[in-house]
């Protein structure tokens, strides 16, 4: 392997490395080898048997909300249809996207799911059982979003950040009078914004927890308002589930570049970029066999590993190595366990309203807007929450390939402590006492749901997380935090942000990178514009005639 040469070198083989290399090899014309640490291909497109054999878990990315990957399926319509699977379809779509049982009365709340519901009239009759303003505005503000903060915001999330002084299609649509959003808004909290719009607590609450699952920051968090309700809020009503499991992608993007001519080389782990005079001319492997590449190497790892193992301080500036090393990694932080199941939880709060039962995510809260923000208060104390603010997620509602015939998947989440601040038997102590306190809460809601209904479960706590690189030493599922100083033009830092990096030849993506931390293809579309620039690449979107 010594004496081969590419045009294009991609340092990790998780989903933002395979998506650049589509992009690379079919519209760039390159040649191009990707080099993987782990076992296989796909990073957070991964699922696996681990609760108990015949139930197919997610063990990092979950869900997949419109818009995750638009350009992708446009400009690679093999790959849409390489991930149908079984299934005969890539997606699974809910009839009722989620929903809310409050503690203190065992009510609660539905959110339908557009392709259901699109007028979303369903929904505003469960909102309405809680206040009668806050469902007309939710109507208001779906069809609003729609018709003309959508379109914006796809241009936002596919497209570099813009330099300093030149607005973002996110900016622009916040100044724009006929948006209905409150410029204010931007600098204001999560909780700020939704008191702005809605007047009950409950529902307040659900929103925040909903959308607590996809953009984790406090709600008392200034600067992150507008996000949490674009994104999170009128977003619940589009999350979508892969059907028979997010590393379907996976398999589906290997097929696209190994048709393309692309080389994938997984347990071949990269320890250097090899730099000559200011320029990276390829890679170095851990066992000393070095790559050349003839046009450019791309990192998909996290900036800490970029700047500190792969380019090394000698060759970056001070103030950058400084702000990577510091860079916010402590809140999201949490708990996935995978249970499988006899039967499906039937809660006390389907007597009222039946929807509960199948909506995909059920928040088990409190009627509290303020719980979140209080819970991370108690975690930055470093302690564990002891009130849980539990997320079920019911895999096998809509997804028939997770779990055997007459059984049933579903997965929890709790935020907990970084995995740094707990020791392993510590962690190990935590994983038996979680799942104790886990099943206690279910069962206040749900009576079936009791030890004897449990087939086993596997659980997935930051501690194991950590053991992924990107994700050490925190174990943080984003890499690193969505927060304000960590968003656009500073995700992760200014100097990387537009993923060229100090070095020529050398550019970076990644989940740490703009504009959030998903497992969407947003990060490997937008750092293919910007290798575009550089060397004249075919543009699918100008041939599309799209704006973005």
């Amino acid at each position: 392997m010594a004496d081969v040469t590419y045009d294009a070198i991609i340092v990790g083989a998780g989903n933002k490395g395979l998506a650049l290399a589509m992009y690379l090899l079919k519209y760039g014309g390159m040649s191009v080898a990707l080099f993987e640490q782990r076992h296989e291909a796909g990073g957070g497109w991964t699922t696996d048997e681990g609760a108990a054999p015949g139930f197919l878990s997610d063990y990092h990315a979950t869900q997949v909300s419109r818009g995750y990957h638009t350009a992708l399926e446009l400009d690679f319509p093999e790959w849409k249809e390489l991930g149908c699977g079984k299934g005969g379809g890539m997606y699974n779509t809910p009839r009722v996207s989620a929903g809310a049982i409050f503690e203190e009365d065992d009510s609660c709340v539905v959110i339908h799911s557009a392709m259901s519901d699109r007028s979303q009239e369903r929904t505003a009759k469960s909102i309405a059982k809680l206040s009668e303003r806050d469902a007309e505005s939710w109507v208001k503000l779906t069809e609003r979003h729609r018709n003309l903060v959508a379109p914006a915001f796809l241009e936002f999330l596919h497209n570099p950040p813009p330099p300093w002084g030149e607005p973002d299609a996110l900016e622009r649509i916040m100044m724009d009078p006929n948006s209905g959003l409150d410029p204010s808004w931007i600098m204001k909290t999560p909780l700020e914004v939704l008191r702005d719009l809605f007047e009950s607590d409950a529902f307040i609450a659900f929103l925040m927890r909903m959308t607590h699952a996809g953009i984790p920051v406090p709600s008392d968090m200034h600067g992150m308002g507008i996000i949490v309700l674009l994104f999170g809020s009128v977003g619940a009503q589009w999350a979508r589930g892969v059907a028979g499991g997010t590393h379907n992608f996976a398999h589906a993007a290997v097929k696209v570049i190994q048709d393309n001519g692309g080389k994938i080389f997984t347990k071949h782990e990269v320890d250097k970029v090899i730099i000559e005079n200011g320029k990276a001319k390829g890679v170095r492997l851990t066992d000393g066999t070095e790559i050349q590449a003839r046009k450019l190497v791309v990192s998909t790892l996290d900036p800490y590993n970029l700047c500190f193992r792969l380019i090394g301080k000698e060759h970056l500036s001070w103030q950058l190595l400084r702000r990577v090393e510091h860079l916010e990694r402590r809140l999201v932080c949490i708990t996935w366990y995978t249970w499988a199941l006899r039967e499906a939880p039937n809660y006390k709060a389907a007597s009222s309203d039946p929807d509960i039962n199948e909506a995909v995510f059920v928040n088990l809260i409190n009627k509290d807007p303020e719980a979140l923000a209080k819970e991370h208060a108690v975690r930055k104390l470093g302690k564990n929450p002891e009130e849980l603010l539990l997320q079920v997620t019911n895999h096998s509602l809509v997804d028939k390939l997770r779990a055997p015939e007459g059984k049933f998947l579903a997965m929890t989440e709790q935020f907990v402590l970084p995995a740094n601040a707990m020791s392993e038997n510590e962690w190990l102590e935590f994983k038996k006492t979680h799942a104790e306190a886990v099943m206690k809460r279910w069962n206040k809601h749900a009576p079936n749901m009791t030890w004897d209904n449990v087939i086993g479960y596997m659980p997935v706590c930051p501690y194991d997380i950590c053991h992924l690189a990107n994700m050490a030493p925190t174990g943080n599922w984003a890499v690193i935090d969505v927060v304000p100083s960590q968003l656009g033009r500073s995700r992760p830092v200014p100097e990387l942000a537009r993923h060229r990096t100090p070095i020529e030849g050398l550019y970076a993506t990644g989940s740490a990178w703009h504009p959030l931390a998903t497992a969407a293809s947003w990060q490997s579309y937008n750092c293919y514009k910007i290798i575009c620039e550089d060397f004249g690449l075919r543009k699918p979107w100008e041939e599309a005639g799209r704006t973005w």
